[in-house]
């Protein structure tokens, strides 16, 4: 939901209505045909274009129906976009919110397995830009350790996103395009 409602924030029939709103009714529409998820599987999309596209033509369908309701031909704002194209910000918005779910995903995988520290480690210096050397210490292990810890929470990481993507349509040889791609997006 997240991604759709920064895409209809930058596409120019944001006018519509509230984001949470159109979403919403989105979803409450698409999902109500049964046949919607499974459309999407034959259709060989990754889900997140498969959304967008099936969002974009609901949008459209609102504002067919908003200029019906209100018999004019014209007379509604259609406001140009931003300096982002929709499909950009939906791009960045998915990568954050995939990113965001893959290191919950991985916390709780690390929590399970009673690798709290392992996980601290691999957030200090991976999302604080902490050098090991900084970071061991307060752990009480070494510098080698550190490293080796956060590379194990890193594993629980990497293994969630690869899940996600894969929920998402990307295929495993695909993989380390679909990561390449997720970096640079998020990097813009």
């Amino acid at each position: 939901a997240h991604p759709l409602r920064v895409y209809f924030r930058g596409t120019s029939l944001h006018w519509l209505g509230d984001p949470d709103d159109v979403v919403a009714g989105f979803f409450a529409d698409r999902l109500a045909r049964g046949d919607f998820l499974e459309e999407w599987q034959e259709s060989g999309l990754r889900l997140r274009r498969w959304l967008m596209n099936a969002f974009s033509f609901h949008l459209n369908e609102l504002r067919r129906k908003r200029r019906r309701d209100h018999k004019t031909a014209g007379g509604l704002p259609d406001v140009g976009s931003e300096d982002i194209r929709p499909e950009q910000a939906l791009d960045r918005a998915f990568g954050q919110s995939i990113v965001a779910e893959a290191l919950r995903l991985a916390q709780e995988d690390c929590a399970a397995k009673e690798l709290h520290a392992h996980w601290a480690i691999f957030m200090r210096h991976f999302y604080d830009g902490l050098p090991y050397e900084a970071i061991a210490p307060a752990f009480e292990v070494s510098v080698a350790r550190s490293h080796v810890m956060a590379r194990t929470a890193a594993r629980h990481f990497r293994t969630a996103l690869r899940n996600l993507l894969l929920c998402d349509g990307a295929t495993e040889r695909e993989m380390e395009d679909e990561i390449r791609g997720l970096l640079e997006v998020l990097e813009s």
